[in-house]
């Protein structure tokens, strides 16, 4: 009986069932199959990103130019892109006349320079009008996408 607790002593496996396997090399594998799971899953801990982020805004708006343009024969002169800092607006300007001439200006309008947006005024040539109308989407003054004026 002395035999069997003896031999039963000497291979008692513990609480963990480690104490037969010396621990220097127990440390080394436990401590390679951490590094190998962590190459291999990634973190174990994800980073904190921090709170969300905002959409990214573009920095620029683009919008549709033509420094001359009739609804008959679409643009005749400086058909092209132009790009205005993010917070600008697109613009067409509506010159017409009591005949029923209608010429239309697109182009870009920073922010500065929209005091003058949906507003009507006289032009310096007598007998037209100038109606002009801002918007503050990518394209939104191309004249597929254009809103019909109130004053047709």
């Amino acid at each position: 009986v002395n035999f069997m607790a003896g031999l039963a002593g000497s291979l008692s496996l513990g609480p963990l069932g480690l104490h037969s396997i010396p621990q220097s090399p127990l440390y080394s594998i436990l401590l390679i199959v951490m590094i190998m799971m962590s190459l291999v899953f990634g973190k174990l801990v994800p980073d904190n990103p921090g709170p969300p982020q905002p959409p990214h805004l573009p920095k620029y708006l683009r919008c549709y130019r033509c420094l001359f343009e009739t609804k008959e024969l679409g643009c005749l002169l400086g058909s092209d892109i132009c790009l205005t800092p993010a917070g600008s607006s697109c613009i067409t300007l509506h010159i017409k006349n009591s005949s029923g001439t209608d010429i239309l200006v697109s182009d870009c309008r920073s922010r500065e320079q929209m005091s003058g947006c949906s507003y009507t005024y006289s032009s310096p040539v007598s007998g037209f009008w100038i109606y002009s109308k801002c918007c503050f989407l990518e394209f939104c003054n191309d004249p597929k996408n254009r809103v019909p004026y109130i004053h047709s």
